[in-house]
């Protein structure tokens, strides 16, 4: 039997950053990173307490219902009601997933067939770039300006026949960038003439 090698898909995706710039901060004792935004502080001590109380109950082991259960889907809308004003149609849906990498390439896979196209500005967060490439799509890379802000015109510019979605990150990831309302709906109004999707990553 010959060497396992791994897959093509796999070969044509970037190494993660993250785990190359945590070799770097080893083997330099006293740097500082900034590369990943993980809070200091525990989560609230109610949802720790909440989390014992529903590993009691034998049902919450078993499968479950894929886009979440239904008490934390409703909590989720609540709040999104309250504090948000979010008011979701019916025809939209809450869906509850391991993180936020799961949920981007979730949507990927949900819209996309193999070769088609997916729009990332520049600077971009590298699981997107990673997932649109395991998804064998194409990322198609547009520049934001001097200040990091999204430019609607290269946006515009960069849609195909085969672009299915365009992706934006507010605050940006690695930026900081914080896109204006009025350029998200500019955004919106694109996606909508062309029959595309938006997704929002915030």
């Amino acid at each position: 039997m010959g060497s396992m090698r791994e897959a093509e898909r796999i070969q044509a995706v970037q190494t993660p950053i993250i785990p190359v710039v945590g070799e770097w901060i080893r083997q330099v004792p006293g740097t500082i990173s900034l590369g990943q935004g993980v809070v200091y502080y525990r989560p609230p001590v109610q949802a720790i307490q909440y989390m014992q109380q529903a590993l009691q109950d034998f049902e919450i082991h078993k499968y479950k219902a894929v886009e979440g259960v239904e008490p934390l889907r409703s909590l989720i809308a609540q709040k999104l009601h309250v504090e948000n004003g979010i008011n979701l149609p019916p025809q939209y849906q809450v869906v509850v997933t391991a993180g936020g990498n799961m949920g981007f390439i979730n949507a990927i896979l949900a819209i996309t067939s193999p070769g088609d196209e997916i729009i990332l500005q520049t600077p971009y967060y590298f699981n997107h770039e990673m997932a649109i490439t395991m998804a064998g799509c194409k990322p198609v890379l547009v520049p934001t300006d001097d200040q990091y802000q999204l430019q609607p015109d290269q946006i515009q510019a960069a849609i195909t026949s085969k672009t299915r979605a365009l992706v934006t990150v507010s605050p940006n990831n690695p930026t900081g960038a914080v896109y204006p309302r009025e350029v998200l709906t500019a955004v919106n109004e694109i996606c909508k003439a062309s029959r595309i999707y938006h997704i929002s990553d915030e």
